[in-house]
């Protein structure tokens, strides 16, 4: 069974990769995509590789979450964008679960905001930024085994988000749908890859522990 969700995964990130590389590259990225929510508690350290507006534009990311009774989570990031440019992020995240799965309903779903800055640096005049509040939800089913040993976690998270622009853009309102899925065979680690679609489009991976 093992064997099998990995294959499925590879699969579905070898598409998104292939997806994503017919997409031309847009206004540049300021803010970190996929944001990798789930419904659920988390705490932890994450690492991933993004890739934005196409397979040109890579990055890497990292979060830090700490679950309570509002889940926080804290993320940074550096995309090397096509052209030059470096996109430098950060932000804040905030999520908590409100609904459980249940005999009437089959998901679990927590409200997601937060805020984020990013900023584009290596223009002609000096650079751009862009800060952004996103608000939406984050559903998910987790389907585990019977003896405990590996859980997956499909889930989706669209959401709106206001830009605000700084030194350049206009401000706008946008909306922007993760798709996802986790992967866990440890307690002590997981394997989270998402894709973004809509105004941004991205895909990323990597790993929680």
């Amino acid at each position: 069974m093992q064997r099998l969700a990995m294959n499925g995964v590879r699969a579905a990130a070898i598409s998104a990769v292939a997806i994503l590389s017919q997409v031309a590259t847009g206004a540049a990225q300021v803010y970190d995509m996929p944001q990798f929510i789930t419904p659920y508690d988390e705490t932890g350290v994450g690492v991933y590789m993004v890739f934005v507006n196409g397979i040109e534009d890579v990055g890497g990311m990292a979060t830090f979450r700490k679950a309570g009774d509002v889940n926080l989570g804290f993320r940074g990031s550096v995309n090397d964008i096509s052209g030059g440019d470096i996109a430098l992020n950060g932000g804040l995240d905030v999520y908590k679960q409100f609904v459980t799965v249940s005999e009437s309903f089959p998901l679990d779903v927590a409200w997601v905001t937060g805020v984020g800055l990013g900023w584009v640096t290596g223009t002609g005049d000096g650079g751009f930024g862009i800060l952004r509040v996103p608000a939406g939800v984050s559903l998910a089913r987790q389907f585990q085994s019977d003896d405990g040993k590996w859980a997956l976690t499909p889930y989706v998270s669209p959401r709106l988000a206001l830009d605000i622009g700084l030194s350049g853009p206009d401000t706008k309102v946008h909306f922007d749908v993760d798709f996802g899925l986790e992967m866990q065979f440890s307690q002590a680690w997981l394997l989270r890859f998402g894709l973004t679609v809509g105004h941004t489009e991205a895909l990323g991976f990597g790993i929680v522990f």
